[in-house]
């Protein structure tokens, strides 16, 4: 029997001090979709701010909290509005986020951020043209491009450092009953830091996959890749670094 959990618990939190992420190469991309379809998606308590789909991958290099250890993710997310009791908040909802190691899925997950797994791609360059892929177990689901980068001047550059509300919800489901032993939405705010920023040509690729494919998450894919591009704006990639804020994980009222 594990005698309160206390080592996973050490896992995730213990890391209060070290929540800097010193080495990010980020590739941004939104695109106007369907709102009333993504809006089935948004939980009780946010509304949707605008009807547009944002797409974050992210290749982290010397995090403090991994001992200066590395991973990739993607998150999608959309952008809400909070409308509580007592906290009012805009930010975007995280939908789903996909990485590549264990060890923060296992801490995000606990902190109600939904974290999935797959195989994620280092960023390629070839020429002017910077990709990667998303895959499960050999199946590619998303593949993300970015092509005619334009370097921004450093006045643009400074305004895209920025505190980000980013919103999930952290449940539990309840043992040997139907229902949740806890169901909140969670704030899980962030900053980051941009050294260095360009603008180009975007394009984003949905391949929905069969069951059999991806088992656990190819409905996830399917309702994604369901929501239509109206218009794509234009793609961003920065490099610099995160930080993720010491108030994180705070529980919404």
């Amino acid at each position: 029997m594990l005698q309160n959990a206390g080592p996973f618990r050490r896992m995730a939190f213990d890391a209060d001090a070290q929540a800097t992420y010193n080495d990010v190469v980020s590739l941004v991309y939104s695109y106007r979709t369907d709102g009333d379809r993504l809006s089935d998606y948004i939980p009780e308590g946010f509304e949707l701010s605008k009807p547009e789909l944002l797409i974050q991958y992210q290749q982290c290099r010397q995090v403090d909290w991994m001992a200066g250890s590395y991973y990739n993710l993607i998150t999608v997310a959309a952008p809400v509005r909070f409308n509580g009791r007592s906290d009012q908040l805009d930010g975007v909802f995280a939908l789903v986020v996909w990485e590549n190691k264990t060890t923060p899925i296992l801490t995000g997950q606990q902190m109600g951020v939904p974290k999935i797994y797959a195989d994620i791609e280092d960023l390629h360059i070839v020429a002017e043209t910077y990709r990667t892929r998303a895959s499960y177990e050999g199946s590619t689901f998303l593949r993300l491009d970015m092509t005619q980068p334009k370097l921004m001047d450093k006045e643009h550059v400074a305004a895209l450092s920025m505190e980000v509300n980013s919103f999930g919800w952290r449940y539990v489901p309840r043992v040997g009953a139907p229902g949740a032993e806890l169901s909140q939405p969670i704030l899980f705010p962030m900053r980051s830091e941009a050294q260095s920023a360009w603008v180009g040509r975007g394009a984003v690729q949905w391949t929905e996959l069969k069951w059999e494919e991806n088992p656990m998450q190819w409905h996830i894919i399917k309702a994604l890749a369901g929501l239509p591009m109206i218009e794509m704006a234009p793609a961003m990639l920065t490099k610099g670094r995160a930080i993720l804020m010491e108030s994180r994980d705070v529980v919404l009222k």
